[in-house]
């Protein structure tokens, strides 16, 4: 029982921590309430970030979703206790099928950006959606830059799935295909984005993101459904882009993926003006 409490007091620091907690110790079923967030209190909270990167990111990721005409991309920093700052959202427009966008991403993956403390940080992993209409596509692009730890995804429904799992190369294109479990990853993220203190797991947004890109990442809901007798949560959508919502979805696998002890790493930052995340990637 001295494991069950003090995982109990340090489960409330993140949602998804709690939610656990209950499950293992109390072998009782945790309940999402099934509410929606309020995209336009997020809009309320958006802050000015100033020149370059908030000084408590240490680490950037980023999450692509593949659409017919176009590509979007969000890049998120990360920082203590799974702080997030979402750094920049772009769209990328061009057919997927032909090689223009893709340069244009790679462009966008090569950029660095300046942390207070004089070093330029890098995207140190990306998550792109592998399972639209655009899968080859996705997978030769991957292909040439899995040394950059850019990977291609596929998502699978269900509870309980892990938020990144291990990759299999039994596919046409031969790379690395990592499952991304979509439904837990969107329970992490509408429990992070609830969250009113800046404190662990709390969502910076800056000031220069309309009301658009809020409504789509609020695009979906938990519906509470009956499935032969008994109660059933399941993500369905509200709106009918939810572009925004994936791309953080993305964004939260890559930095799963990167598998990095983010609290050891700020404490480096802290004591050096180098930043150095030299960590174990998943296989």
């Amino acid at each position: 029982m001295a494991d069950a409490a003090r995982d109990f007091l340090e489960a409330p620091k993140l949602p998804e921590a709690l939610r656990v907690w209950v499950n293992t110790y109390l072998a009782e079923t945790w309940e999402e309430t099934g509410d929606q967030v309020d995209d336009m209190a997020l809009v309320e909270r958006r802050e000015d970030y100033g020149e370059g990167l908030p000084d408590p990111v240490v680490l950037l990721t980023a999450g692509v979703d593949v659409q017919d005409d176009r590509l979007e991309i969000e890049i998120v920093g990360w920082s203590r206790n799974e702080e997030s700052w979402s750094i920049d959202y772009r769209t990328l427009y061009g057919d997927p099928a032909s090689p223009a966008v893709w340069g244009d991403l790679d462009s966008v993956l090569n950029e660095t950006w300046m942390h207070p403390r004089g070093v330029e940080l890098p995207i140190r992993c990306t998550a792109v959606d592998s399972g639209g209409h655009h899968t080859q596509a996705v997978y030769t692009f991957v292909r040439g830059h899995e040394g950059r730890r850019v990977f291609a995804i596929k998502g699978v429904g269900g509870k309980g799935k892990a938020l990144a799992g291990r990759p299999s190369r039994n596919n046409v294109g031969k790379i690395k295909l990592f499952p991304v479990g979509v439904d837990t990853a969107k329970d992490v993220v509408y429990g992070r984005l609830k969250i009113q203190d800046e404190s662990a797991g709390y969502c910076h947004f800056p000031a220069h993101y309309d009301d658009e890109f809020f409504r789509h990442l609020t695009a979906e809901q938990h519906i509470e459904k009956y499935h032969k007798g008994y109660l059933k949560l399941e993500w369905r959508k509200v709106l009918a882009r939810n572009e925004a919502l994936d791309c953080r979805v993305y964004a939260l696998a890559a930095n799963a993926l990167l598998n990095v002890n983010i609290n050891q790493l700020s404490n480096r930052v802290e004591k050096s003006l180098e930043i150095k995340p030299e960590t174990p990637l998943r296989q």
